[in-house]
């Protein structure tokens, strides 16, 4: 039996994750009883092109005390001090002691996730996260802060699963590992990423490579990418999965060039699964690992899958019960769907010469009309879309386009048109270019 999406989400969800730290060291078990990932190691100090992995770091003490009393204890949330905060100790009046809390706006009652300390060490300062009434309520007078926090040398891990197919080109699925107790950004990426693998894992045959990386956000794929011989690694795309698993629509973010075929298969999946959908172009929609794969000397063709925005994002309110098993179902078939249009798609030429009868018994390609149940309107479309396609098709087969390409141009199911040109190989009607 198929294993629920959202149970996967829920055994990975509790660790407070960072980009090193010993709770991610624990949260391997976890991963591997999913799938048996192998785990890319790199210490902390080590800095590429500016990416410094961080120290191990926790909590041993955050108070702040007024009159004498204790009025807020921010360990008490897993999220409740800013990721690599320093220690400090002192009295604040109200307005600089606010300068250093944070709350949501778009989720007041929760407490924020505050990251930035990961991502600019040379501009670290504590941070405390409250709610925006604790923030709002706070009297006027002086507060005394004791943050006590420590950090220590530890290993980033990236957690990397490999299922190889006939060709060494590999598509890459990616999901990001770096967010304690947060379950739509990004388990529900990391989730889909290893049920989609499963998924793969139960075929016989596959044409592509598939690789699953999850790792740290930024930091741990740009230490994953360079680690990599690029002379005997090929990649045909990559395929972000990011916070998928609310009830908001599905939306597609293109890759750099926005024209790669793993683009244009998305796109035409995306269109016949759910008609009109969101799409944007490279980083107008979310940002994520996109801009490392597809980043000069890499330039691997980067589509983000996401539902993105959501008012619980980077809160402590992003729990699984945030999550919809029916959407997270659906995010992995639309991958799988753009895998299948990948796995069929060629570059054919006609193997005649004139015009074919395409309803003679000998071929039995003849296309009169698409599956019934469609209103008129769509049936007339989708049936004139057919007919122009099979009317064009001898003169469309010159292995310059693909079968992704046509299913695009006549605004056809990209799966049914690769099925569609398999039967005419079939046939003996076309021929591999």
């Amino acid at each position: 039996m198929t294993r629920a999406i959202l149970d996967i989400v829920r055994n990975l969800y509790p660790f407070g994750y960072s980009v090193v730290s010993d709770e991610n060291d624990r949260a391997i078990a976890a991963y591997r009883r999913e799938l048996d990932f192998n785990v890319v190691e790199v210490a902390s100090g080590n800095e590429l092109n500016g990416w410094l992995v961080p120290a191990s770091w926790r909590v041993k003490r955050a108070e702040i005390r007024f009159q004498g009393q204790a009025i807020h204890d921010a360990n008490a949330s897993a999220l409740g001090v800013g990721v690599l905060s320093p220690s400090f100790s002192g009295t604040l009046s109200r307005d600089q002691l606010r300068a250093h809390l944070y709350f949501s706006e778009d989720c007041p009652q929760a407490i924020p996730y505050h990251w930035t300390n990961l991502y600019r060490p040379a501009q670290k300062d504590w941070a405390l996260c409250v709610t925006k009434a604790f923030h709002d309520n706070l009297q006027d007078g002086d507060y005394q802060v004791d943050l006590v926090t420590e950090e220590s040398p530890g290993t980033m891990k990236v957690l990397d699963f490999t299922l190889p197919g006939e060709l060494p080109d590999t598509v890459l699925l990616n999901g990001h590992n770096c967010h304690p107790w947060q379950a739509n950004d990004d388990l529900s990426g990391c989730a889909v990423g290893i049920a989609v693998m499963q998924a793969l894992q139960q075929r016989s045959q596959r044409r592509y490579t598939y690789r699953l990386v999850i790792a740290p956000e930024l930091i741990g794929t740009v230490h994953w990418l360079a680690g990599l011989d690029m002379s005997t690694t090929r990649f045909a795309g990559a395929v972000m999965l990011k916070s998928v698993g609310n009830t908001r629509p599905l939306k597609l973010q293109h890759s750099f060039d926005g024209d790669s075929q793993l683009d244009k298969a998305a796109a035409s999946v995306l269109k016949h699964r759910f008609g009109e959908f969101i799409s944007g172009p490279f980083r107008s929609i979310y940002g994520n690992d996109e801009t490392v794969f597809d980043s000069p000397g890499y330039e691997i063709p980067s589509i983000s899958l996401t539902r993105f925005p959501f008012p619980e994002y980077h809160t402590d309110a992003d729990t699984p019960d945030l999550l919809s098993s029916a959407h997270l179902d659906e995010t992995r078939d639309v991958v799988l769907d753009i895998i299948d249009a990948l796995e069929n798609n060629e570059h054919l030429v006609f193997a005649e010469r004139g015009l074919v009868a395409l309803s003679h018994a000998r071929y039995q390609l003849y296309r009169a009309a698409p599956a019934p149940g469609l209103d008129k309107a769509a049936y007339q479309e989708t049936s004139r879309q057919w007919n122009l396609l099979m009317n064009c098709l001898p003169r469309e087969l010159t292995g310059r386009k693909s079968s992704i390409d046509l299913a695009l141009k006549y605004g056809l199911p990209v799966g049914e048109v690769c099925a569609y040109l398999k039967q005419w190989q079939a046939k003996g009607l076309a021929r591999s270019a």
